[in-house]
């Protein structure tokens, strides 16, 4: 059980590496559902190569779940809005024991 309410709901499709055949097309595996909190706010977050870049959304979820920087995510709010792309940061947030608790993906 998540240490915070999870109602929202995100669609990951991961990124398949070994399958590029040459013509630089994405493919991707099927979508996968995760539980999630979505917070809908502009936040300047450090992307992977460093630089401060502007995030518009932050999807919380519980655990570590396999997800990653060349994944694509797809959030669709209550009011029908969708924002599918990929993951500008993504970090972890740990307890004491050092186990992973949350997973903050910012898109």
């Amino acid at each position: 059980m998540a240490i915070i309410p999870l109602k929202q709901e995100v669609t990951v499709r991961k990124y398949i590496a070994d399958s590029n055949d040459g013509w630089a097309t994405d493919d991707y595996a099927e979508p996968v559902e995760y539980a999630v909190r979505a917070t809908e706010r502009f936040e300047v977050v450090t992307n992977q190569l460093g630089e401060e870049v502007t995030a518009s959304l932050k999807l919380m979820f519980d655990k570590m779940p396999d997800v990653g920087y060349d994944d694509m995510f797809s959030y669709t709010n209550e009011l029908g809005h969708t924002i599918e792309r990929k993951p500008i940061s993504i970090k972890y947030t740990r307890m004491i024991n050092g186990k992973a608790t949350l997973t903050s993906v910012f898109l």
